[in-house]
């Protein structure tokens, strides 16, 4: 490395520096490649890290002056950007987001390289080194200053960089200012390629060649905030057409019906895929091709970031849909069966746990402190609990229910006043639609909690009614009537003859009662319905048959003159009672007056 060259202002004079210097890196530096192409960089002292800093700089401009200006190729692209980015190594770039780092540090090397080559620096000799002469050994400096500068070089004291000395990451967002100062100076130092900033600034990548660019209107590569005119264009071009897609991606997210539920849910994945897969080809061509720097280049690499992690969370919790509909789709799945219901709780949770660890490494990537925030929430952990309880208590129920599978869709069951069929069982709750067409949400911690009467698995209904017949129906005609009723449940292919009963009950107000308790043998109320219709119709013909009917409420009202106890009755109840056995006769009262 040559340091302190003076001031050459004639055309001649740089246009010889120019020669050498190429001349230098066609012959010296591929040597030093072919004889040791693994040797790390040196920057294990200031003078080195400066020193290797320039080669690498000056390695970059001269290839691309010598080959890629002429002919650009993808291949060339890709060898300008890796030896551009053995310089950006020399920046400690640690404290930024590490989306941005990368852009950041191509930018900020490109500056500090034009800035170095266009200020005095210091005699090798005099830098901190291994043998510097009048400084201390380059292991007792932590931080040397370029003199008459405020560029430093600082040596990292930990990390897997521990021991190499870099520019400060103060210096590393000074590094446009520096620049901006000193740019129309004069180079004190050959350099394969003059305005090398200014070059790789104005131009693109390796699809729009140099040339074109040159070609351009003059207007059209002047700078507006910090870019080219031209590359404003081109951006709002990218993102037009990126909008275009997205709103393709919308119309086709809305297609879909509920009677294909993998369609719908295929369907409704297609604009976060769009969004994952159209993020990076716009944020390449914007970068890449375009060439965007500085902030420009910086927010695109944020945004797009941004824009991609949360896409892969969103794709993440609307593929777990399309996944359990494609397990569902087997024959032995049934669609609303209880594993169906399972296997989509069970995809929509770990979408979920994917989606937020997308979040998470999204958040990372543009300098969110989010582990530092996972961290805190152990302080907070237990108010989080607290009130995430009912939420907790609910999942905890729909996956008991999905457990031990007491209920299933399309069941009919009872749980507290709630009463109807079954329609969903989801994350949080299930829905009960009743008789009367209405809706009940019942929260999933709650039925786990009541009581469950589930109609449906019975194996039998039970009927079970009591029958009131008149008091005029004699004694013979009620055990006729008792027969008949029990001859038409024991003979009737749909009642259990086990537990099937007819019994005469008790005196009514204002009936003779007899119970009928027998099992319907279906599960179907429809059914069930149809078969106690058919048979309490046969009753009411057996009823007609025996000669008697139905007794309804009713008084009897008997209207007489009341003239008092007969004598003779009186005296043939004394009498009575005196034939009577002592053991027999009622007590009398100790208080009773004794006879005249």
């Amino acid at each position: 490395m040559t340091t302190g060259l003076p001031n050459h202002r004639g055309a001649a004079r740089r246009a010889a520096g120019l020669i050498l210097a190429l001349l230098g890196s066609a012959f010296a530096a591929p040597g030093q490649e072919a004889a040791h192409p693994l040797r790390p960089p040196d920057r294990s002292s200031p003078r080195a890290a400066l020193a290797t800093f320039l080669e690498a700089g000056d390695a970059a401009g001269a290839f691309m002056a010598g080959e890629y200006l002429r002919a650009p190729s993808r291949a060339g692209f890709r060898r300008l950007v890796t030896l551009g980015d053995a310089a950006a190594q020399s920046l400690d770039v640690s404290g930024m987001a590490p989306a941005a780092r990368a852009k950041t540090a191509r930018a900020a090397t490109l500056a500090l390289y034009g800035t170095l080559s266009r200020i005095e620096l210091p005699p090798p000799v005099s830098i901190p080194g291994p043998d510097s002469a009048g400084v201390p050994p380059a292991t007792n400096v932590a931080r040397w200053v370029v003199p008459n500068t405020e560029i430093a070089l600082v040596r990292v004291e930990s990390g897997p960089r521990s021991g190499e000395y870099l520019f400060s990451p103060e210096t590393v967002a000074r590094a446009e200012s520096f620049y901006a100062r000193v740019q129309e100076r004069p180079y004190t130092r050959p350099v394969p390629l003059p305005n090398l900033r200014e070059i790789v600034v104005g131009s693109g990548g390796w699809m729009i060649p140099h040339a074109w660019t040159e070609a351009l209107p003059g207007w059209l590569r002047k700078p507006l905030g910090g870019q080219a005119i031209w590359k404003w264009c081109g951006l709002a071009v990218v993102l037009g057409g990126f909008g275009l897609g997205a709103g393709l991606a919308f119309r086709l997210s809305r297609r879909g019906s509920d009677d294909r539920p993998f369609l719908k849910s295929l369907a409704q994945a297609a604009l976060p895929a769009y969004f994952l897969a159209g993020t990076p080809a716009a944020a390449y061509l914007a970068l890449v091709q375009l060439n965007l720097r500085g902030g420009v280049g910086g927010a695109v690499v944020m945004a797009a970031t941004a824009v991609m992690f949360l896409a892969g969370a969103w794709i993440s919790w609307r593929i777990a849909p399309v996944v359990a509909e494609a397990i569902i789709a087997s024959p032995r799945i049934k669609p609303e069966s209880i594993d169906a219901h399972l296997i989509r709780i069970c995809t929509r949770l770990l979408g979920m746990l994917g989606g937020a660890t997308l979040l998470a490494m999204g958040a990372d990537r543009l300098g969110l402190p989010v582990y530092g925030i996972i961290a805190g929430l152990g302080v907070g952990g237990l108010a989080i609990a607290l009130a995430a309880q009912p939420t907790i208590e609910n999942l905890i129920g729909g996956l008991s229910l999905f457990a031990d599978r007491p209920i299933c869709v399309g069941d009919i069951c009872r749980c507290g006043d709630a009463e109807g069929t079954v329609e969903a069982i989801g994350i949080r709750s299930t829905r009960l639609r009743g008789v009367d067409r209405s809706l009940a949400i019942i929260p999933n911690a709650t039925l786990s909690k009541e009581a469950i009467t589930n109609l449906t698995e019975r194996d039998r209904i039970l009927l079970q009614t009591v029958l009131g017949v008149r008091y005029e129906t004699g004694p013979d005609q009620f055990r006729a009537l008792l027969g008949g009723i029990r001859a038409l449940l024991l003979n009737h292919p749909r009642i259990a003859a086990e537990g099937a009963r007819v019994r005469f009950t008790g005196f009514g107000a204002s009936s003779l009662d007899l119970e009928v308790f027998a099992y319907v043998l279906t599960g179907d109320w429809a059914e069930f319905l149809a078969i106690r219709e058919e048979l309490l119709l046969r009753i009411m013909d057996l009823v007609g048959e025996c000669g008697t009917g139905f007794a309804f409420p009713s008084q009897t009202v008997y209207l007489a003159q009341d003239e008092g106890p007969e004598p003779a009755g009186n005296e043939a109840a004394k009498a009575r009672m005196r034939q009577w056995p002592d053991r027999d006769r009622p007590a009398t009262d100790s208080r009773q007056e004794p006879a005249p």
